[in-house]
């Protein structure tokens, strides 16, 4: 077994930033990739070369163990020598990241963290519907990909491919594969990072069975692509006969001299990814010292993860500028407050190697800020005022799938609640509330497996918990705009003028990637709104407040309105909209316009209900007019499926309310079915074609849309609804 290297080497190698590399693993669940993992952890000295390929070793939560599935990304620092005879030492930061689709909102997180990210595709199933997800993600981010191959061996020895097959199938998956690039990659990154073969930016191999080759690789060996298909073509073959394979072409090899040959290190990154994940200004100096990567400029993290610790919460966060060090006094911008970092960390995978400080362009663990949450940007106190948050992360999904849940014992209703926190700070797909109607617990997230995994963290941290069938996340908009809606109270004459407009897409967009709260100054807020909204200059001018996860903004035409009432209508209208008047579902995607609000007198004792009561009417008569329609979740949905069950897949779709998008028939060993399907009939669809098929189709949801439900099922719909939370017409 290798040495393991100190933790002494791996800090001094932290300083040189140029043979930095922060990379992940990102592919379709069940590609491989946790398994990949385990090699580079045996190169590294961190498990024993026997178990690498099986232990899956930064799975370490135990429901991982089980399941067979990656499920929070997770970090370690890796030691590498590209050359024995030179030892050109490089520092590998690794994060494996989620293959399930319900967790892709950890995957959009840890690409925060990285620079490059090794895509891995089964060779059988090829690029797949996930595959081009976590594609597109990284992208997005400006994270640099390279491709490996995997599962070659069952090419030869399951498919009984000839070498010229195999070799249709690598074109197929790289022509694929480039063409996502193309698709989704900034210029002129589309034609910049296309991989070839004979660049040495595909690699191939097994990682179960430990090999893996690049072209360059290959051709410098004693043994050729025959030799490895000799290993598997005997009739009965062993373990023993392919294992001398993992001596000629160890897979970790193959991995990281693509790593360090082809992704880019801290300083080259991130000259190209501020601009993409920062809006401020590029030229001051918190810009240049960030595009530098700048070893002493101000202290700036990007904090992409946050976890409840037994003593506190652990923050992991890219350092984008400066050093982090322990008991160093910062300032959280979202947080809008000042603290002190007690202890930084490096990871190595479950375990976390406290650390004086650890330098720019690295990963790093802190412990000691009171409150956090993923997302916060951490910066120098005296650079505060200066600093805008970095961009928000956007995810791929959204929550579309709720539960009801209880603890067994009632004397444990608060502590249940109290761990559903700590899980909020850590997971932002997850969504907790309490219905008033009926007091139902609901908890909310991307998928019935995510929400099933929650569940059982909860019993894991101490309460046993039961949870109702899944359902559809529903919501309620309008379908127009109101005229200007009138109402005086009864007995002070104090009266209201408002207006009730549906949010158009750019500007929703904007406040579902921006932190506005965080955005300082006024000025620079006011000139994000102009360019990235569609709001007139008047409304940029009035505007007033945003309710989180809701698309919904207010405005505020009344200059001199007293403190005291802004923060009641605040709290008035964010508890309106928050039980819409069809069937208590949460309002979306709405603009409010105060257009006048007339305060003669208002008796203290009563003034937050009186105020209540006349937005209340105001904002009812007002959606009344601009007629209230209730919205569902929609999942965009591939299936794959060999072509001899497809007439039985097409028959089920419109028992499902299913739009067919596309049909692709063009493979002869699988058919691809492009459809678009509600939430709320995707379990039973999904049980129906497992039936029907023999669990031959392979199908993933990706959240596509919040759509209206159409007319001749909504009724229905809004009566079921109104009947589950008790509420009357």
């Amino acid at each position: 077994m290798p040495r393991r290297k100190e933790i002494s080497e791996i800090l001094n190698m932290m300083e040189k930033t140029e043979n930095i590399r922060n990379i992940g693993f990102v592919g379709h669940i069940d590609h491989g990739k946790t398994t990949l993992s385990d090699s580079l952890l045996s190169e590294a000295g961190l498990l024993s070369p026997d178990l690498a390929g099986e232990a899956r070793a930064l799975d370490y939560l135990e429901e991982e163990q089980k399941r067979g599935i990656t499920m929070k990304s997770t970090n370690i620092s890796l030691y590498y020598e590209k050359s024995l005879e030179t030892h050109d030492p490089f520092l590998i930061n690794l994060v494996d990241t989620p293959g399930h689709l319900d967790f892709s909102g950890k995957v959009t997180r840890a690409l925060r963290l990285i620079d490059g990210v090794i895509v891995v595709v089964d060779a059988v199933e090829e690029i797949i519907t996930q595959s081009e997800t976590v594609i597109k993600q990284a992208l997005q981010e400006g994270v640099k990909p390279v491709l490996y191959i995997n599962k070659v061996d069952r090419l030869i020895r399951e498919l009984k491919l000839t070498d010229d097959q195999i070799r249709k199938k690598y074109t197929r998956i790289i022509k694929d594969f480039n063409t996502l690039v193309k698709r989704y990659a900034d210029k002129p990154f589309k034609t910049e990072w296309q991989v070839s073969p004979a660049d040495g930016n595909v690699a191939f191999g097994s990682a179960l069975h430990k090999w893996g080759f690049t072209l360059n690789l290959l051709e410098n060996n004693d043994l050729k692509f025959s030799d490895i298909r000799a290993r598997y073509k005997k009739e009965t073959y062993t373990k023993e006969s392919y294992s001398d394979l993992a001596l000629y072409f160890p897979v970790h090899h193959a991995i990281l001299e693509m790593v360090v040959d082809h992704l880019p290190n801290p300083i080259e990154a991130q000259k190209y990814r501020i601009g993409k994940i920062w809006d401020g200004d590029l030229n001051s100096e918190i810009g240049k010292a960030m595009i530098n990567c700048d070893p002493e400029g101000p202290l700036i993290i990007c904090l992409s993860k946050v976890q409840a610790d037994k003593h506190s919460l652990v923050g992991t966060g890219r350092i984008f500028s400066g050093k982090c060090s322990m008991k160093k006094e910062v300032f959280l911008l979202r947080e809008n407050n000042t603290d002190t970092i007690r202890k930084t960390a490096i990871f190595m995978g479950q375990r976390r190697e406290q650390v004086e400080y650890v330098p720019v362009g690295n990963i790093v663990a802190i412990e000691g800020l009171k409150r956090i949450q993923s997302g916060e940007t951490i910066i120098d106190t005296e650079f505060a005022g200066e600093m805008i948050p970095f961009e928000d992360v956007k995810y791929m999904s959204t929550p579309v799938v709720t539960v009801s849940i209880e603890p067994e014992y009632l004397r444990e209703l608060d502590k249940m609640k109290e761990l559903i926190e700590d899980l909020l700070i850590e997971d932002p797909n997850l969504r907790f509330e309490i219905n008033e109607e009926n007091g139902e617990f609901l908890l909310s997230g991307v998928g019935p497996l995510h929400l099933e995994i929650t569940a059982n963290e909860i019993e894991k941290r101490g309460i046993n918990v039961s949870i109702s069938a899944p359902r559809a996340v529903f919501k309620e908009s309008c379908r127009h705009s109101s005229s200007i809606v009138s109402i005086e109270s009864p007995i002070y004459k104090n009266s209201l003028k408002i207006k009730l407009e549906r949010l158009n897409e750019k500007t929703a967009k904007f406040f579902q990637t921006h932190d506005y709260k965080a955005i300082k100054p006024k000025a620079r807020l006011k000139e994000l709104l102009k360019e990235y909204t569609n709001l007139t200059e008047t409304e940029i001018q009035d505007f007033w407040m945003y309710y989180d996860n809701d698309n919904i903004v207010i405005y505020n035409l009344n200059e001199d309105l007293n403190q005291g009432y802004k923060e009641i209508i605040t709290e008035v209208i964010g508890k309106i909209l928050s039980s819409g008047f069809l069937c208590g579902e949460k309002l979306t995607g709405i603009k409010i316009k105060i257009e006048e609000l007339k305060i003669v007198k208002l008796d203290e004792e009563n003034s937050f209900n009186e105020l209540s009561t006349m937005f209340y009417d105001a904002i009812k008569m007002a959606l009344n007019q601009a007629e209230l329609i209730l919205l569902e979740p929609i999942y965009h949905t591939i299936i794959q499926i060999p072509p001899d069950y497809i007439k039985n897949a097409l028959s089920l779709l419109s028992k499902y309310s299913a739009k067919i998008k596309n049909v692709d028939q063009e493979k002869d060993y699988q058919a691809i079915i492009d459809i678009l399907i509600p939430v709320r009939n995707s379990i039973k669809f999904a049980e129906d074609i497992r039936s029907s098929t023999s669990g031959r189709a392979f199908w993933q949801n990706t959240f596509h849309a919040f759509l209206e439900v159409p007319t001749h099922e909504a009724n229905k719909l809004i009566n079921d609804l109104r009947f589950i939370k008790g509420l009357s017409w």
